[in-house]
């Protein structure tokens, strides 16, 4: 398990992709760099994360996706 400090010190990644399968993917690669990963399966999802003040390193977005597009967000 990792301590705090080590845990804070992790990049955050969000993914924000209505694809199961590509998001578990990118998912594990990330898991694979030691990223905090969050996910969401659109971009509604996604902002509604940004609203509760989560901050994240990068985020890698789909393009295409549901109720809220990768361009819209």
């Amino acid at each position: 398990m990792a301590s705090k400090a080590q845990e804070s010190s992790s990049m955050k990644a969000l993914v924000v992709e209505d694809n199961t399968v590509q998001r578990m993917v990118l998912s594990a690669k990330l898991h694979n760099f030691q990223c905090e990963i969050t996910l969401a399966v659109n971009g509604k999802e996604a902002v509604d994360l940004f609203v509760e003040g989560k901050k994240f390193d990068i985020i890698f977005c789909d393009k295409d996706m549901p109720i809220m597009t990768g361009p819209e967000l």
